[in-house]
This record gives C-alpha cells, sequence and structure tokens, in this order.
C-alpha cells in the first residue's frame, strides 16, 4: 500500500485518498487532508484532517483518533495539545494523529455520522470502525477510513472519547486480559477502567488484528474539562516516553479502579430529577442515588444503587423522560473476567430502574 495523493490542494494541504506513513519525509510533521469513499449530496468526498509527526529516527507507529462520535468534544483539544508537544526532529517512530474522525456529525453537531441525503438514517461510526460492508454512506465512510487509512499504519492506538450526554471520570474501556493492553492503559492514569471489549469499536478492531489498543473517556461532551484534557495529554506521553519515542522519565501512576461490570440506571418517569451522588462516589447497595420529582414538584420516586459500586456517569441535566439514562456505576465481579461487548458510551444491555 502506497500513499495516494490525488493531485488536489485543500486550503493549502495536500489530498490524500490512502496513506502510508512509510512513505513520508523523516523529521518532519505532514498535514494532510484525507479523501473519504462515497460521496455527499453535492457529489462532494469528505475530508478529515490528519497530522503524520514523523519522528528523524525509526520507532513504533502510534495512531491517535478524535471524534469518532463526532459531539463529544474534549478529544479535539486533547489531540492538539499532544500534536504541539512533539518534536519531529527528536522523535523515534510515528505518531498518526487524526484530528476529527467524523466530518458529517461534526458539521451536524451530533454524535453519529449524518447522511446528507433525505433518508436520515444515522449510523454509528464505533459499531462499524472495521466494517467490511460498503452498501450506505456511513459504510463506505467507516471502510474507507480502516482499510486506507489507520490499519495499516498503526502497532499500537489510542481512540479518544467522552460521556454522551452525562459526564465520566478519566476513564478507559480496555481489554485488561491482553498484557499489552493493560500496560498502555495503566501508564495514563486514569481513574477507572473497566475490562471489556467490543469488537465493532475502533479501539477493539485494533486489538482484534493483534494491535494493542483502548478507549480513553475525557470527562463530559459539550464541557471543556481542561485538567481531564491535560490528564489526558500527560498520560500519552507518558506511553510514549514507555516507548521510548520521546525523552523523559515514565511516570508510575497511582493503581486505577478495575471494574469489569457495568450498569445504568434509568429513570422510570419524565420531569425532575435531582442527584443524591457525585462522579467517583463509592456507593453501596441501596443507597440513594436520585430522587425524582412530578411537574408540581411532589417527590414520586427513590432511585436506589443496585449494587455495591462507584459512580462513574451522572446525567447532568435535572429534566428527563422516561428511560433517560440518568446514573452509571461500575464495580468489580471476581466471578467474571471481562463485560464482552458491552455498548460503550451510555447504551449498556444491563439496566436498572
Amino acid at each position: 500500500m502506497n500513499t495516494l495523493y490525488t493531485g488536489d490542494i485543500l486550503q493549502g494541504k495536500k489530498v490524500i485518498s490512502c496513506l502510508n506513513t512509510e512513505d513520508l519525509e523523516n523529521g518532519t510533521t505532514h498535514e494532510l487532508y484525507f479523501q473519504t469513499e462515497g460521496q455527499n449530496i453535492t457529489g462532494q468526498h469528505y475530508y478529515v484532517p490528519v497530522s503524520v509527526v514523523k519522528g528523524s529516527q525509526t520507532g513504533p507507529r502510534i495512531v491517535l483518533t478524535a471524534g469518532l462520535h463526532a459531539n463529544e468534544m474534549n478529544p479535539y483539544p486533547t489531540v492538539n495539545d499532544i500534536k504541539s508537544k512533539l518534536d519531529p526532529k527528536t522523535l523515534k517512530g510515528t505518531v498518526l494523529i487524526v484530528h476529527q474522525y467524523n466530518i458529517s456529525g461534526l458539521i451536524a453537531n451530533i454524535r453519529e455520522f449524518v447522511p446528507s441525503g433525505p433518508v436520515k438514517v444515522h449510523e454509528n461510526i464505533n459499531r462499524q470502525a472495521s466494517t467490511p460492508e460498503r452498501e450506505t454512506a456511513g459504510q463506505l465512510y467507516c471502510s474507507s477510513m480502516w482499510e486506507k487509512l489507520v490499519s495499516k499504519n498503526a502497532d499500537w492506538a489510542v481512540d479518544y472519547h467522552t460521556a454522551n450526554p452525562t459526564t465520566f471520570p478519566l476513564f478507559a474501556y480496555s481489554n485488561m486480559s491482553l498484557p499489552k493492553v493493560a500496560t498502555m492503559t495503566n501508564l495514563f492514569g486514569v481513574d477507572v477502567v473497566l475490562n471489556s471489549h467490543t469488537s465493532t469499536t475502533l479501539s477493539g478492531s485494533f486489538t482484534d488484528m493483534g494491535i494493542p489498543a483502548f478507549t480513553l473517556e475525557v470527562g463530559a461532551r459539550d464541557i471543556y474539562e481542561g485538567e481531564l484534557v491535560e490528564r489526558s495529554v500527560q498520560g500519552t506521553l507518558n506511553f510514549l516516553r514507555y516507548l521510548k519515542m520521546i525523552p523523559g522519565d515514565v511516570i508510575d501512576f497511582p493503581p486505577a479502579i478495575f471494574t469489569n461490570e457495568w450498569v445504568l440506571i434509568r429513570s422510570e418517569f419524565g420531569a425532575c430529577v435531582k442527584a443524591m451522588v457525585k462522579l467517583m462516589d463509592t456507593v453501596k447497595k441501596d443507597d440513594v442515588l436520585y430522587l425524582q420529582y412530578d411537574a408540581f414538584g411532589n417527590k414520586i420516586k427513590e432511585y436506589l444503587s443496585p449494587h455495591d459500586g462507584v459512580i462513574v456517569q451522572i446525567n447532568q441535566c435535572p429534566i428527563v423522560e422516561s428511560g433517560t439514562m440518568i446514573a452509571a456505576l461500575v464495580y468489580h465481579n471476581k466471578d467474571k473476567a471481562i463485560d464482552a461487548d458491552l455498548e460503550i458510551g451510555g447504551v449498556g444491555p444491563k439496566v436498572k430502574s
């Protein structure tokens, strides 16, 4: 596979339709637009901004991706800040940064890929990241991103997200049964790890092909959380130091809370809810998590914790409808190895009300 240039120039950047980072000049940061397959309703392609920080010396190839879920905002400044701290003259190896993975979703400011045609069937890119199907607009987009941009340029990968639409601490979805994945996750200094694997996600697709990867959740969706962004940046740099791609000592972060079970709490009724817990609170079974009130302010329900655990997501909106996720907790089940095929990001299979 060779890097293919279309011959076009977009906003001063060369346009490619296929990338092989080995083709690029060493000791240089390359800023390119990747032209995806398929066209929108105007007959135009989507163009994805990518940077390749190509070190002056050989070394590992790292892929960092932001914006698969396009309205999850903290990953964008995270990868930009990481890039600003990399010097290709001293870097050993290559860092490929996909700055805005889901262009159609970003334009619409929603989570999914949004078709531009009259049939608005939104597609979750992070449930078909490596799909071999090439029928819908979203499938064409995902297939070309996977096959021609990221999958063949990675020895390691990190996919940055946020909660959607709730909150998150610095949280990792990682298959900790894989030694290399466990090692890289522990280098990031996260608050909580959920030992999990979903093959249809981008990180799951990488690990299925033997490339260590995990999903890093950086706080809430619509709020810039500078502290969590900076921790994500420093965790990534710590990982690069571990790989000897950049100089410096590796930081030994305190161990994360290790979990492998995920439980959602959904509202039974509509109207007002009031959180009685905070993010990262440790709770016991039957502790009160939320109170709910009707439209007249009368208390109608107490939502109790279904299990001992740690609160990792809280709904930030005080008004909800029936079925809204209002909280999530995680815990460690010693009789279970891994939470397989978990629906990441707020729509999990274990539902309690």
